[in-house]
């Protein structure tokens, strides 16, 4: 692989810290759902299960996308292949692995640990970048064809009945927050409508007939 000139591509931390993060993050949350399912079952404190799950997963998603993009930007590739990719996921992986296996499990799992992620970054980006490729060709030929491309493998899978989620588009989501508008609208004229009403019978005060039966209780 060739390198650039000096200079011409220097090391971002933030450009490393940042998403690893992010995906710490997402990663994290993760781990705290799927944690408090299992430690129903599992645990006699679910609570402190799904506490552990969580930050496990923090340190393995945040490890892993970090060590990968310090990989990536040490390189120093100008055009970083879909190769490079699985080379830097497979070895962020096993260090991830090793290192929070190390940290969590104690020093026994080190080596089952970075070989299950080595594995799964492996496998896990040589999927994506097959997808990747596949929607890229995809719209290489609609638009050589000038038909419309059709939507990622991703999009089709949250799109479809078996899904409980739906992507939508910026139109969808657009129309989404305009009939969402219109009700809370509505609902507002409803409320000024009854404080209105409110208002109107403070001023005119209590009614005849409420007014004769209090004179009639203080007569008698």
């Amino acid at each position: 692989m060739g390198r650039p000139e000096e200079g011409t591509r220097r090391s971002s931390p933030e450009k490393v810290i940042w998403p690893a993060i992010q995906v710490g993050t997402l990663s994290g949350a993760s781990g705290l759902f799927v944690g408090g399912v299992s430690g129903l079952f599992r645990s006699s404190a679910p609570g402190l299960f799904a506490l552990a799950s969580g930050i496990q997963w923090f340190a393995l998603g945040s490890t892993f996308w970090a060590t990968r993009g310090a990989i990536l930007q040490a390189w120093e590739v100008q055009d970083v292949t879909p190769k490079d990719r699985i080379y830097a996921s497979g070895i962020a992986g096993g260090f991830a692995g090793g290192s929070v296996g190390a940290l969590t499990r104690g020093r026994a799992n080190v080596i089952p640990g970075a070989i299950m992620f080595t594995i799964f970054g492996l496998l896990g980006q040589s999927i994506y970048n097959s997808l990747d490729a596949q929607h890229t060709k995809e719209l290489q030929l609609a638009s050589h064809d000038g038909k419309p491309a059709s939507s990622p493998f991703w999009r089709r899978v949250a799109n479809s009945k078996w899904s409980p989620m739906k992507v939508l588009t910026d139109e969808e989501y657009e129309k989404m927050l305009r009939e969402r508008l219109l009700r809370v609208n509505a609902e507002i004229v409803l409320v000024d409508e009854n404080i209105e009403k409110l208002r109107v019978e403070q001023v005119r005060g209590p009614p005849e007939d409420d007014i004769t039966s209090t004179r009639n209780t203080n007569d008698s």
